[in-house]
C-alpha cells in the first residue's frame, strides 16, 4: 500500500513538472498554438525592473503586444492563422483584415481611423475562367458627418454564358463610371453640375470606333471618331450643325434652321503642302437650295496649287520651328510598409531596422497591398511562409531585407541585459536570459505593403 501511495505521488509529482516545463522555443516565438499549449498567461520583456514590452493571451484566439509606443491585437481563426491585426498608436486606429480561400489569402482590407475620419482600402483577386483579377476599393468617410468624402471602386462582372459580355466596372464618388467590356468595347459616363458626358468606343474587325456625347439642359453635342470625325450639334432635340473634319482638318460644315431643312452648306478643299500637313486651301459657302454664295482662298498669299500639292510662294520667308508645349499630369504613387509581430523578441528597434532596410521605392508592380510573413528560424535565416500572391520582386525584396536584418541588427549585444517573464495561468513564473541562449531567438514578421497614388 505504502508503495502504491508512492507511486502515485511521484507519478503527481511528474506530471506537475512536465505541465509546468515551458518550450522557450514556441513561447519566444510568439505563435498563438504555441502560447496556449505552454498556458502562456502573459510574457514581459524587461531590461532590469524595466518592462519595454509584453504579450498577452486575452482567448483563445487572440493576444496583445505592446510596448512603449503601440498597442497590437493579433486575432485568429479556429485553424490557428493570423487573419487580423487592429493596432493603436496614439489616437490613430488601424486595422488589418485578411481573407482566405481554401489556405491561400486572396484578399487584404485595411482601415485608418484617425479624428473621426476613416480611410479604408481593400485588395482581392477573384478567379473565373482560370483567370485570375484584382478587385480594389477605398474610400474615407466623416464618422461626425456621417458622409462619404471619397469612393473608388474596381470591380469584374462576368457573363458564364458568353465572357465577352463581361465587363470591368470602375466607379468614383458617385460622378465617373466606366465598364471596359472583355470584347474591347468600353463606356464611361461622367457627371457634373448640370450636364453630363459619355464616351464610348467600339472595336469590330480591328477598326476601332469612338462616340463622344455631351448632354446639356437645353442642347447636345455628339462626336463620331473613326477614319473620320464627325460633329454634331443639337438644341431641344434638333438638328443645328454637323461639321466633318479628317486629320483635325474640316472638309464639311453644314447649318440647319428650326425645322431642321439645310440652310447652309460650306465645303473646305484641303490638300497638302511638302509637310504632308493637311491645309485648308479652298471654302465655298451655298444656300440651303445649293446656290453658291461665296469662295474664298484663305491661303492663297502663302501656298500655290500645282499638281495637286501646296508649295510655298517664292517671295515668302518661312522659318519652320519643331516644338510643343504642354502640360501633363502625372499620377506618383509612394510605398510605405507596416510591419508586426507577436513575439515578445520583436521591439522598436527591431521595427525601424526593418523598415529601413525595405527599399520599396524597387517595387513596379501595381499591387495597392502586399502581404508577407517572414520566418527567422534559430540560425537567424529568414524564409517567406505561404504563397500569398506578392509580386516575384516583392518576394525578393523581402528576402533582400530579411538578410540584410541578419547581417546588420541581429546580434547578441541588442540582447544583452535582456530577459523574459513568462507567467501561466496557474500563476507560476519562469524567466530566460536572452543573451545566453541565441539558439532560441527566433521570430515571425507580419509585412503589409501598401501603395497608395497620389
Amino acid at each position: 500500500m505504502r508503495k502504491l501511495v508512492l507511486f502515485f505521488l511521484l507519478l503527481s509529482i511528474i506530471k506537475t513538472y512536465s505541465q509546468q516545463k515551458l518550450n522557450w522555443a514556441e513561447v519566444l516565438y510568439g505563435d498563438i498554438r504555441s502560447l496556449k499549449e505552454n498556458k502562456i498567461k502573459i510574457l514581459k520583456l524587461k531590461k532590469g525592473d524595466e518592462v519595454l514590452r509584453t504579450v498577452e493571451v486575452i482567448s483563445d484566439n487572440s493576444i496583445v503586444a505592446k510596448d512603449s509606443l503601440n498597442e497590437v491585437y493579433f486575432i485568429f481563426d479556429n485553424q490557428n492563422r493570423l487573419f487580423s491585426i487592429n493596432s493603436f498608436r496614439n489616437k490613430q486606429k488601424q486595422k488589418f483584415r485578411l481573407n482566405f480561400q481554401d489556405n491561400f489569402i486572396n484578399g487584404i482590407s485595411r482601415s485608418v481611423d484617425e479624428n473621426g475620419i476613416e480611410f479604408y482600402s481593400q485588395w482581392s483577386k477573384i478567379i473565373f475562367n482560370n483567370l485570375s483579377y484584382e478587385e480594389k476599393e477605398t474610400y474615407s468617410f466623416d464618422k461626425n458627418k456621417n458622409d462619404s468624402l471619397n469612393v473608388f471602386r474596381i470591380k469584374y462582372f462576368f457573363n458564364k454564358e458568353n465572357f465577352d459580355l463581361g465587363y470591368k466596372g470602375t466607379y468614383q464618388n458617385g460622378k465617373i463610371w466606366n465598364k471596359k467590356y472583355f470584347n474591347q468595347t468600353e463606356v464611361k459616363k461622367e457627371v457634373f453640375a448640370d450636364y453630363y458626358i459619355i464616351d464610348s468606343i467600339l472595336q469590330k474587325d480591328y477598326k476601332v470606333t469612338k462616340y463622344h456625347f455631351e448632354n446639356y439642359p437645353d442642347h447636345q453635342n455628339i462626336k463620331i471618331e473613326n477614319d473620320s470625325a464627325l460633329t454634331i450639334q443639337k438644341k431641344l432635340g434638333k438638328m443645328i450643325s454637323e461639321k466633318l473634319e479628317y486629320a483635325s482638318v474640316p472638309f464639311r460644315e453644314i447649318f440647319y434652321d428650326e425645322n431642321e431643312n439645310v440652310k447652309e452648306k460650306i465645303i473646305y478643299k484641303n490638300y497638302q503642302n511638302s509637310f504632308n500637313e493637311w491645309v485648308l486651301w479652298e471654302e465655298i459657302k451655298y444656300d440651303g437650295k445649293g446656290k453658291r454664295l461665296s469662295r474664298k482662298f484663305p491661303n492663297k498669299d502663302t501656298y500655290k496649287l500645282k499638281d495637286g500639292t501646296l508649295v510655298y510662294r517664292k517671295n515668302m520667308n518661312r522659318v519652320r520651328t519643331c516644338g510643343n508645349t504642354y502640360s501633363v499630369k502625372r499620377n506618383s504613387s509612394f510605398n510605405y510598409l507596416q510591419s508586426y509581430s507577436s513575439s515578445i523578441l520583436f521591439s522598436i528597434k527591431w521595427a525601424k531596422n526593418f523598415t529601413d532596410n525595405f527599399d520599396t521605392y524597387s517595387i513596379e508592380e501595381d499591387e495597392e497591398m502586399i502581404y508577407g510573413q517572414l520566418d527567422f528560424n534559430m540560425n537567424g535565416v529568414a524564409k517567406i511562409i505561404g504563397d500569398y500572391s506578392a509580386s516575384t520582386d516583392v518576394k525578393n525584396e523581402l528576402v533582400r531585407t530579411s538578410k540584410s536584418m541578419t547581417r546588420n541588427g541581429r546580434n547578441l549585444k541588442y540582447f544583452k541585459d535582456l530577459e523574459v517573464e513568462a507567467e501561466t495561468n496557474s500563476g507560476k513564473k519562469y524567466r530566460i536570459n536572452l543573451s545566453q541562449n541565441p539558439e532560441l531567438l527566433s521570430f515571425p514578421i507580419h509585412t503589409f505593403l501598401i501603395k497608395e497614388e497620389y
